[in-house]
């Protein structure tokens, strides 16, 4: 429950911009203009202000977004303590996710955990650590799963899994037949790295470093954030990568992809980070405990 012209404005106030808050609100642009000539219509004050690509709240309009959060706030408790004494979970629940998280680590989360709670509706948005994290200081999700975390936020964060990350080559790579390998022959290669600014790019340049290799002096051949299809660019032979064993347990089995071997194993750890210790929201509360119970499938 909540007044969506008073979540519309707030959305732009902290975004900046109509595009991204409607984009967060699964809205078209037009539509989002509309909700706020509305509110300035039936106020009879101006609340924002347009100069170039920025949108930023006159002074009644930030008089105006303080009230609204309050407000909004307000709308989630009052849903919380109705559902609590009534011992229900329903509701929205806005999950922001990192790709590799959101394609393999998710999906049998969301299958058991709506067969728990039919009445929760998710929403997840896919993004890097850098955005998901954004998103939750802007008040656009209840809650991330994320890959590394950068060490001076102040997001509230816990470890829910540990992953591994692997070197793959295609099958027909001939450094898959060499164990271990050095510096010299990964430098040989082409690189097709996770996006600048990913949780798993900064995890990758530092094991680089581990090894003696400045990630600057690699060959990166290409820059992608979808690890589906990085695996198929690895497979396709355009150069080697870095993924999460979850994203490569299919193509191990049928061959198409090799492991290389270092010497040197390289994990991560998944994170759940809220905005706060306690998310707002009973939804967000009570999936924050699924998933801390819940028992991840481990690919290999």
């Amino acid at each position: 429950m909540e007044d969506h012209r008073l979540k519309a404005f707030c959305l732009i106030v902290e975004t900046k911009s109509f595009s991204k808050a409607a984009e967060a609100k699964s809205m078209t642009q037009s539509a989002m203009s509309h909700l706020i000539r509305n509110l300035e219509d039936e106020l009879g004050v101006k609340l924002l202000s347009r100069e170039a690509k920025t949108v930023t709240p006159t002074p009644a309009g930030r008089l105006f977004y303080d009230y609204a959060k309050e407000i909004l706030d307000l709308y989630k408790k009052m849903e919380n303590d109705v559902y609590g004494l009534v011992h229900k979970v329903k509701g929205p629940l806005a999950i922001g996710a990192s790709p590799t998280v959101a394609t393999y680590f998710l999906p049998q989360v969301f299958y058991s955990f709506s067969k728990t709670y039919p009445e929760v509706q998710i929403k997840v948005s896919v993004s890097n650590t850098e955005s998901v994290i954004n998103s939750l200081r802007e008040g656009i999700i209840d809650i991330g799963i994320v890959e590394g975390i950068p060490q001076k936020t102040t997001i509230h964060r816990e470890e829910i899994a540990e992953d591994e990350m692997v070197i793959i080559a295609s099958d027909e790579n001939p450094l898959s037949a060499k164990k271990p390998l050095t510096p010299r022959d990964l430098l040989s290669q082409p690189f097709i790295m996770p996006e600048t600014g990913s949780g798993t790019r900064e995890l990758v340049d530092d094991y680089l470093r581990t090894l003696g290799i400045d990630p600057a002096n690699t060959k990166v051949s290409m820059t992608l954030g979808n690890p589906e299809l990085i695996v198929r660019m690895v497979q396709s032979g355009t150069g080697i990568s870095f993924v999460s064993k979850w994203s490569v347990f299919s193509a191990i089995k049928d061959g198409s992809i090799k492991l290389l071997h270092t010497g040197k194993r390289l994990r991560r750890k998944f994170y759940l980070v809220s905005a706060g210790k306690e998310p707002l929201t009973m939804a967000a509360r009570v999936f924050r405990e699924f998933i801390r119970e819940y028992k991840f499938f481990i690919p290999f």
